[in-house]
């Protein structure tokens, strides 16, 4: 009976201990901006080739994709009027795909990749390209209406940390989706949290913080794991690879259409989402009037579709780079950005670090906890042993004399 007491007690000691762990983790769980990028940059450091990584950790200054993920989004907090380089709606419906850029400066989310791809291309110091190439690239670049709200002159290490912020984003269907519900911000919802409340929320917050964060909690062993790599969709990658080589960076809107198009099927046109269109010109909206709850199977749906799209970002960022870095050479001698100084120079060093490392520390953690817990027990529990031996024998040698 004692001796089940006291494994009781140490199991429930573990388990305290566990659940302390999983306590502090979920604290430091941010959103979709953060845990999302992260996980792309994990899928796109796996499809990197060997030479293009050395010269991305050259212009990155010894840091690696996961390192950056939400450094745009950042800097957006100190520089006012960028923040729409991060969406692409859309006038119409579900109907076609027709991505414009209405914004003056030209400051929309496709628009703004096609311009920090043309400034990487555009570098001077190329292996390959010769000058009459740099100079086409240059006209390109110029042709591009691109404005922004800042008299900065980009580094090679902003365009690429611009570049892969952009098209991580460019993954997350609402951003590139419909004006008319403004992006799914008009459009409110109900869920229900791992605990079975009833959330409030709106689909785009729902889309872009509150489901990945509800996944990370509901699958925190394996949203960890290895699936973020590039073999997790590998016929995908060599489509995309094709594609690319075919159209260049043309194959974004075809990417984006396709991004749409796919968020499309899961929500506007599904049947249960029906009850909620209406016709507005032929068109069908979804009236931003009514209230919708989202059930446990379209739920999994978005599920499926969020981890999809996080491969996919992944992935297509990785061809990209690759064929950059195959074909330009960087300086070893990194220029100072206007947003790595002054009003800007504190962005990266408040950056909390990456989840997967903090993850992977947390674990170290939680072992070394119970490691010393077991190890202080075991040492109670020969003492304990010990002493009950000394006060046997003792009763033995005072039974013998006795007698």
């Amino acid at each position: 009976m004692t001796i089940n007491i006291r494994w009781s007690s140490k199991i429930w000691h573990l388990i305290t201990i566990f659940l302390l762990i999983i306590t502090i983790k979920n604290i430091l769980i941010k959103c979709f901006n953060h845990e999302g990028h992260e996980a792309i940059g994990m899928v796109t450091m796996s499809g990197l080739k060997n030479n293009q990584l050395y010269e991305l950790k050259k212009i990155l200054n010894g840091k690696d994709i996961v390192d950056i993920g939400k450094w745009s989004h950042l800097v957006h907090n100190k520089i006012k009027g960028a923040e729409s380089m991060h969406y692409n709606l859309q006038n119409n419906d579900c109907q076609k795909a027709i991505f414009k850029c209405e914004n003056e400066n030209g400051l929309c989310l496709i628009n703004s990749i096609r311009y920090f791809y043309n400034k990487l291309m555009e570098t001077p110091n190329s292996s390959n390209s010769s000058n009459n190439e740099i100079e086409k690239t240059k006209e390109t670049t110029n042709k591009i209406t691109f404005k922004y709200p800042k008299n900065i002159n980009f580094t090679d290490s902003d365009s690429l940390k611009y570049l892969v912020s952009l098209i991580a984003d460019m993954h997350q269907p609402l951003r590139i989706s419909y004006k008319y519900d403004n992006g799914g911000k008009n459009i409110k919802i109900y869920y229900r949290n791992n605990q079975g409340a009833k959330i409030k929320s709106t689909l785009f917050e729902y889309i872009e913080n509150d489901l990945i964060n509800k996944m990370i909690e509901k699958y925190q062993s394996s949203w960890y794991s290895g699936w973020t790599h590039i073999n997790r969709i590998y016929d995908q990658h060599k489509k995309d690879e094709i594609l690319f080589k075919e159209k260049g960076i043309n194959a974004i809107e075809i990417w984006a259409t396709e991004i749409v198009n796919d968020f499309c099927y899961d929500f506007y046109l599904n049947n249960y989402v029906s009850s909620f269109l209406t016709n507005v010109k032929n068109e069908l909206h979804f009236n931003t009037n009514k209230e919708i709850d989202i059930p446990k199977d379209l739920e999994a749906r978005f599920e499926r579709l969020i981890k999809l799209n996080i491969l996919k970002a992944g992935s297509r960022i990785a061809i990209i780079l690759n064929h950059i870095f195959a074909n330009k050479t960087f300086s070893n001698f990194r220029k100072i950005s206007e947003l790595d100084k002054g009003q800007y120079d504190k962005l990266e060093s408040y950056t909390s670090p990456s989840t997967y490392k903090r993850n992977a520390l947390l674990i170290n953690l939680a072992i070394l906890l119970s490691i010393l817990v077991l190890s202080k027990k075991e040492k109670k529990e020969k003492k304990r042993k010990r002493k009950k031996k000394e006060k046997k024998k003792g009763i033995y040698i005072l039974f013998f004399f006795g007698a």
